[in-house]
Parts: C-alpha cells; sequence; structure tokens
C-alpha cells in the first residue's frame, strides 16, 4: 500500500516506536519521586525538553508538553484570554483556522469576548493590512496558523510577527502543527509568543504535542491540581 495521507497524519517511524517503548517499559517512575525510577523519568523528561528546546530555538522552561495541538491550541487561546480579560477582551484570528482554534474562539465570546475573524482571499492567505485595520485598544491576542491543514497555505507569520512587535501587548499564538519540520519558521526571531506543534504530523506518537511559551507570558491554567 502506498499512503498517501500525511498531511492528516503520519506513520510513526520505526525508531520511534522503539523509543516510546522502551521509555514505557524501562521509564515508567513518577518523575516527581525521589526513587531510582522518579529521577531516571525525571532525567528522560528533561532530556525531551531539552532537545525540544534546541528544535526551536527557546529556552528548556519554555516548553510545554500536551495531547497535541488541540489542548495546545486551548490551553494558549483560553489561556491568555483568561489571564489577560483585564488588560482587553479583543481576540484576532482568521476564518480558515484549525476547529481547535476556531471553535475556541467562539466558546469565548460565549464569556463576553470579542473574537474579529479576519478574511482570507482566494488562495486562501489573510493580509497584513486587515489585521492592521482589526487592532484595536482592548485586542489582547492574535492566533494566526503557519500553514493551513486544508489548502497548503502559508501565512505571513513573519511580516505578521514583526508588526506586532509595534504592539507588545498583545500577544502573537501561531499553529504551526501543519507546519513543523517543513515549511521553515523562528519563534524568536518573528516574535511568536506562543506555538503550537503535534508530534504525529512529523512521524512522531499520537497523544503529544508541545506549546511553547515565551519567557514572561502567563497563562491562566485550564486544569486544576494533578
Amino acid at each position: 500500500m502506498i499512503y498517501l495521507d500525511n498531511s492528516a497524519t503520519t506513520p510513526p517511524y520505526p525508531e520511534v516506536v522503539d523509543v516510546v517503548q522502551k521509555a514505557m517499559l524501562s521509564f515508567f517512575g513518577n518523575p516527581s519521586s525521589l526513587h531510582q525510577k522518579g529521577v531516571e523519568a525525571e532525567n528522560l523528561l528533561k532530556q525531551a525538553r531539552m532537545v525540544s528546546a534546541q528544535a526551536l530555538q527557546c529556552k528548556p522552561s519554555e516548553i510545554i508538553f500536551t495531547s497535541g495541538g488541540t489542548e495546545g491550541n486551548n490551553a494558549a487561546i483560553k489561556g491568555v484570554a483568561f489571564q489577560y480579560q483585564s488588560r482587553g477582551k479583543h481576540i484576532i484570528t482568521t476564518a480558515v483556522e484549525h476547529p481547535s482554534v476556531y471553535d475556541a474562539a467562539g466558546q469565548l465570546e460565549s464569556f463576553g469576548f470579542d473574537v474579529t475573524y479576519l478574511p482570507v482571499d482566494y488562495d486562501g492567505r489573510v493580509s497584513l493590512e486587515s489585521l492592521q485595520q482589526a487592532i484595536r485598544p482592548d485586542t489582547i491576542l492574535v492566533s494566526i496558523m503557519h500553514v493551513n491543514n486544508e489548502l497548503g497555505t502559508i501565512q505571513p507569520i513573519k511580516e505578521i510577527g514583526t508588526f506586532l512587535k509595534l504592539h507588545p501587548r498583545i500577544l502573537f499564538h501561531v499553529d504551526a502543527v501543519q507546519s513543523f519540520g517543513k515549511v521553515p519558521f523562528k519563534m524568536k526571531d518573528w516574535g511568536i509568543d506562543l506555538l503550537t506543534l503535534s508530534a504525529h504530523k512529523f512521524h512522531g506518537p499520537r497523544g503529544v504535542g508541545i506549546l511553547a511559551k515565551r519567557e514572561g507570558v502567563t497563562l491562566h491554567p485550564l486544569l486544576a491540581g494533578g
């Protein structure tokens, strides 16, 4: 069989399966425990965080592991909204985002937030001009995906990030689930505050994702305790 649906999900590499199996069998300890198995698990977790940070050119402390893109997007969007609502309750996104962004924004509207959905052109591309016109004094977040999962459209993230540097009180979230490993980006240089990844899109295990959060950004937690 020839598999041609890598845009939806990728088969895990055999070496990934081997590493995951080894981790499940040998590093099963609670990383918060002080015994040997706990320390071994903590060291493996630190190593994973270090490798992830190197790939994204950020600090290990800026890496948050999630269950995938949906959790990462919800944690970023709702986390910013509830944490910074004292600054304002206006959020900007586009009309062609992944449902985990689009529906999260819609859910926030039911909590009294105002969401602007930017239109796109024939190719599914958002214009910097439309974003500039949508900015308001109460805008706290802009969330735009890097590569569209349905169309393959590459959004002008670098230009948008450069513009948003002029508005330091507005945080910039990028869903890079579809682009990581395929279309280059630079989180720091492009002014991205929050970045979402999902391992199943680049031959990794299912149920594993990353939310990279710039140092200094605080998120209201989705879940309490644990």
